[in-house]
């Protein structure tokens, strides 16, 4: 039974997760594929610009996932490629599996909740929460960072960009 899941290339425990590293390519393109389609189809029912020679609301949004699903596209056919091959596969770990499950569920409420909150209470709570799920348990790191990552965001996009955030 082993061998059976080695050949599958994978070992599964609670704090480690261990794979060949063109199977994880693959889930992991899977996924991103599955959001970003979902992000390029939001992106097309956009409205078109008024202006001709503008790309509109919908413009930068489209090219950038164009441009992510050709990358995973690329990683996705290296992948197969790399289990094609006849030389082994590299095998990664992914440690603390259960922490990566829980940021990527605060970001995914930071998403949700990005409005509600506003900018800056958002980005403050969920990147010590972040942290945290990371495993940073530094008092000054944990105060610092979000309080150097709130300013910047203010001071780049309310600022100088007079960008009216949320």
């Amino acid at each position: 039974m082993e061998d059976y899941k080695k050949a599958l290339g994978w070992r599964l425990r609670w704090d480690v997760v261990r794979g060949a590293l063109p199977v994880l390519d693959l889930l992991g393109c899977a996924a991103l594929l599955a959001v970003f389609w979902q992000y390029y189809t939001q992106a097309s029912a956009l409205p078109p610009p008024f202006n001709e020679v503008d790309i509109g609301a919908g413009g930068f949004p489209i090219l950038l996932a164009v441009a992510t699903l050709i990358g995973i596209a690329a990683v996705a056919i290296a992948a197969v490629i790399r289990l094609l091959d006849p030389v082994p596969v590299a095998w990664v770990s992914i440690r603390r599996p259960l922490f990566v499950l829980a940021t990527i569920g605060l970001l995914l409420l930071q998403s949700i909740y990005f409005e509600t909150l506003g900018t800056l209470p958002s980005v403050l709570i969920f990147s010590i929460l972040t942290m945290l799920a990371c495993g940073e348990r530094r008092p000054l790191h944990l105060i610092g960072v979000p309080l150097a990552l709130g300013a910047f965001i203010f001071v780049v996009f309310n600022l100088a960009l007079d960008v009216n955030l949320p």
